[in-house]
């Protein structure tokens, strides 16, 4: 006997969006999805979809558009690190008679070379979102967004070598500077810019009596990255002035640098970091 499938609990497992060639596959009755539309109890967003009333606003917008998530929006869905440049809609090479985005929403160009793994099929996959990515943002922001899928176990090394190839010609080099300990983007902009400065830089090193710090500079200097998602609360703030007094005791030097000063100042930070080097490692006394 055949088990009645729940049509509202199947579309929440897809964040309330799926395609309809995916619930007649789960055993769905085309003539009950119809039915289901006419009486108010689940949405058509567009011809071949079904939604549910709160189904993620971002994806349901892209799939109103007659396209899927790309690129950062794509990326931002799956918890990766972004620069974010509004609503990115993946759509089709050949179709015709598309709504018009608004201010703030971007089209890229739909090219799946690599198949997504899940059940959101309002998303391109990881891989295709970076793709995308690259071919909008910098180098710095494109480390940064795979460093942290890498960070997260989304991708492995093999795979960002070969999704990385397939970008544009002017990134291939970056495989060299990727780092899977980095825990923000921010991190990962600052580092590669140090870096590239000449500088000797460690990620996520651990200090005793201070703690794991974001990036450690010729083994004396401590930098650490506020993120403006995890540095804007009271309780953190005070975390890390603790942090920053035991380096201080520790005769440790350190700088901390916030999210703004690392997107929008990025040379002047460097420039901050190359002056406090210039001016010597803290005496430690016997």
């Amino acid at each position: 006997m055949a088990v009645k499938r729940n049509l509202k609990r199947d579309l929440a497992r897809a964040d309330g969006l799926m395609r309809r060639d995916q619930l007649l596959q789960l055993g769905h009755n085309p003539k009950a999805l119809v039915h289901a539309v006419r009486a108010g109890r689940v949405l058509a967003p567009r011809r071949g979809w079904f939604a549910l009333g709160n189904a993620r606003p971002d994806a349901l917008r892209a799939v109103t558009l007659g396209g899927r998530l790309g690129g950062a929006s794509a990326l931002a869905s799956y918890g990766v690190w972004v620069d974010q440049v509004g609503l990115v809609i993946a759509t089709a090479p050949h179709a015709s008679r598309l709504p018009a985005v608004r201010v703030g929403e971007r089209r890229v160009r739909l090219t799946e070379k690599f198949a997504g793994l899940d059940d959101r099929r309002w998303r391109v996959s990881l891989e295709d979102a970076l793709l995308q990515h690259a071919r909008i943002v910098s180098d710095l922001s494109v480390i940064a967004s795979v460093d942290s899928a890498l960070y997260q176990h989304l991708l492995r090394g093999d795979r960002a070598r070969e999704v990385i190839q397939l970008m544009p010609a002017r990134l291939h080099s970056i495989q060299n500077e990727l780092d899977a300990a980095a825990m923000s983007g921010t991190e990962s902009k600052l580092r590669v810019a140090l870096c590239r400065a000449g500088l000797r830089v460690r990620s996520q090193v651990f200090i005793a009596g201070v703690g794991i710090v974001d990036l450690l500079v010729d083994d004396w200097l401590i930098i650490e990255v506020d993120s403006a998602k995890h540095h804007d609360k009271q309780v953190a703030q005070h975390r890390d002035r603790v942090r920053d007094g035991a380096s201080v005791i520790g005769k440790w030097g350190y700088l901390r640098f916030d999210y703004e000063l690392v997107q929008s100042s990025l040379d002047w930070c460097v420039r901050v970091t190359v002056s406090r080097l210039e001016s010597g490692r803290p005496v430690r006394t016997p």
